[in-house]
Order: structure tokens, then C-alpha cells, then sequence
């Protein structure tokens, strides 16, 4: 049995990560407030890549004291376009998969990134 089924394009809106997610109202209350709330809790994510230029990922000591956690193993691959201070104490880590990809001439360089860097938003 085969099945056809038209592709489109969805333009990516999740800036409402804790609806998007199905967080409960208060999610952050609920596990310390807002001083202690995440505290020593990493998440990964495999996307497209990120964008370490963001005001998300900035790491303004003097408003949020968080820290990276000890035990990460993580690594912040450089590239270019993703020198080393884009990771910071928010952002621990990034790295990109593209060698697969090259090896087997899957790569397109006018639209992909062999770089932790996503360059149309998506990974923010």
C-alpha cells in the first residue's frame, strides 16, 4: 500500500513556548517562582539551529544569577558564524549534524548551515 500526500510549507510560530508546550498557568510558580524556577535543569533541542544573537539567549548577570550546570558534557562547536562567545552561561552548548549530510551530497550550501547558526529564525 502507498500513500501520496501533498507537501506545504508551515510557518514556524512557537513564541508561546509554555502553551506550546501544555504547561499548566503558573508552571514557574509551581517550582520555585521566579528566582529558582529551571534552576539546574539543561534542555536540548534538535532544530534547524539557533540563533545566538537573540536577546533570549543573553546572559545579563546582574538580572537572572543562573549558571551552567556542572555535570553538562556538552560542546560549543565554532564555526564562523558561530564564534565561541555565542555560548554563554544561558546557552551551554550547540552543535550542528551537517557531516552526514555533506558525505553523502545531501548538503546544499544555498540553503544549509554546516554551523550551530540558523540563519532564518527558526532555531530562536
Amino acid at each position: 500500500m502507498s500513500n501520496v500526500v501533498l507537501d506545504f510549507s508551515v510557518r514556524t510560530a512557537t513564541t508561546h513556548t509554555p502553551q506550546f508546550l501544555g504547561l499548566p498557568q503558573g508552571a514557574w510558580f509551581q517550582s520555585g517562582g521566579f528566582e529558582t524556577a529551571g534552576e539546574g535543569i539543561t534542555i536540548a533541542f534538535v532544530d534547524t539551529g539557533i540563533d545566538h544573537t537573540h536577546p533570549s539567549f543573553a546572559d545579563d548577570k546582574s538580572e537572572h544569577p543562573f549558571n551552567a550546570p556542572a555535570r553538562f558534557s556538552g560542546t560549543c562547536e565554532v564555526t564562523p558564524d558561530f564564534p565561541s562567545s555565542s555560548c554563554n552561561r544561558k546557552l551551554v552548548g550547540a552543535r550542528h549534524f551537517a557531516a552526514s549530510a555533506i558525505t553523502r551530497g545531501m548538503f546544499d550550501s544555498t540553503e544549509d548551515s554546516a554551523s550551530p547558526f540558523d540563519g532564518d529564525g527558526h532555531g530562536t
